[in-house]
């Protein structure tokens, strides 16, 4: 690899031949970092990669991920189709703070006709998953499951409180824009952000890359962990808990070609971590000449808009347009930093720093076993991005 302004030497003290990549020297704490996952076994199949300023300042990868593979990255596919949002409501493409119903006529079934764009993005909607029982063949086709949203009655009254909206999420958002702007939207993101920006990023894969994606790995059991309110709620089915999360359940097809070819965006995103921070990066400054957002989307995306317990997971979440904050169970950058992202369950984050100019993204394969990773951190991810930041900060000073 050719980074500018970053060496091609080996990295200073390292004594792992399960990483390779390229950081600045200010990122090298980073690397060991990185490293020591690798060396104690905590990971493989993973990448990370920083961008400052615009340009990237650190990529590294276990060495059995060449650069150009690929993965599904879960839930941060949220994160990727809110900042296509957000780009198209500045060009004014689309009215963010409009109801859905304007553009979604069906949408209105069930007392929705005010229920705007806004509130779907930040999980206030009451639609975190629909009482028609779906099927696989229901998801994969789009239509029978973006009608079973529309005729679906919120939860709950829509502003007034807030839950995950996991499947959802995307074909709420998903199907407004394909009626706005006449569309599918796999083919928005490419055309708005893959190919701008030359990222390797897709919701609904292209047939040319299908040997370049990695699939997960499951880790081994680990004796004597339970996560008993995880276990409680999978096991009662008229919990919002199980709505969201097994209506259905896609995680036993997420490796195979028919869905990662599908469109799920809520959740079946293609990429890796040197796209998604390229693709956080440009919504702060310019990328090789490229920028998405303005001050003002930039300040507005990362704004609170709810904080309280969440009403599918019952811990404290953090809501902005599209986006997740910090909080005490999925930190990002650390509470004392005001960014905004997303985590993919087990197997991804993104967040940026617009303070300090700084995105970061990390991806791996290599799931944990842990129950409760619908609820609270992964520590890999955390570690990384402790890491990142701190010598981000020390760049500056």
């Amino acid at each position: 690899m050719n980074i500018k302004g970053i060496s091609a030497d080996p990295i200073p003290g390292l004594g792992c031949f399960e990483i390779t990549g390229e950081v600045s020297s200010e990122f090298t704490p980073l690397a060991h970092a990185f490293e020591e996952l690798h060396r104690t076994g905590i990971d493989s199949g993973a990448e990370v990669c920083v961008y400052v300023d615009g340009a990237q300042r650190a990529h590294l990868l276990s060495r059995e991920r060449a650069p150009d593979r690929l993965q599904n990255v879960r839930s941060v596919s949220k994160a990727i189709l809110s900042v296509l949002v957000h780009s198209l409501h500045e060009r004014g493409v689309i009215d963010i703070e409009a109801p859905v119903s304007d553009i979604w006529p069906e949408f209105s079934e069930e007392g929705k006709h005010a229920l705007s764009l806004r509130l779907l993005l930040s999980h206030q909607a009451g639609l975190v998953g629909v009482d028609r029982q779906l099927s696989i063949h229901d998801v994969l086709s789009w239509e029978p499951a973006v009608d079973a949203l529309a005729r679906q009655r919120p939860y709950w009254e829509p502003g007034t409180d807030h839950g995950y909206h996991d499947l959802t999420f995307g074909w709420g958002v998903g199907e407004y824009l394909r009626r706005a702007t006449g569309l599918p939207v796999g083919q928005l993101v490419r055309r708005e952000l893959g190919q701008p920006l030359g990222l390797d990023l897709w919701i609904g894969i292209d047939p040319t890359v299908v040997g370049q994606i990695m699939p997960f790995r499951q880790a081994e059991p680990q004796s004597g962990r339970t996560a008993t309110d995880v276990v409680n709620l999978l096991e009662d089915k008229t919990s919002l808990f199980y709505r969201s999360q097994m209506n259905p359940n896609v995680s036993g097809i997420e490796n195979t070609y028919p869905y990662l070819r599908a469109a799920v965006p809520g959740c079946n995103a293609v990429t890796n971590a040197r796209s998604l921070a390229r693709l956080f990066a440009a919504t702060m400054t310019a990328v090789d000449g490229v920028r998405l957002w303005g001050p003002t989307t930039l300040r507005e995306a990362g704004r609170l808009r709810m904080r309280r317990p969440d009403r599918v997971f019952g811990r404290e979440r953090a809501y902005a347009t599209g986006f997740m904050l910090p909080d005490p169970n999925l930190p990002q950058a650390g509470l004392e930093f005001d960014s905004f992202g997303h985590y993919g369950q087990d197997c991804s984050l993104v967040f940026v720093v617009p303070e300090h100019s700084l995105a970061f993204a990390y991806t791996s394969t290599q799931l944990n076993s842990r129950l409760d990773q619908y609820a609270r951190f992964d520590h890999r991810a955390t570690r990384l991005a402790a890491a990142a930041v701190e010598a981000a900060l020390s760049q500056k000073s």
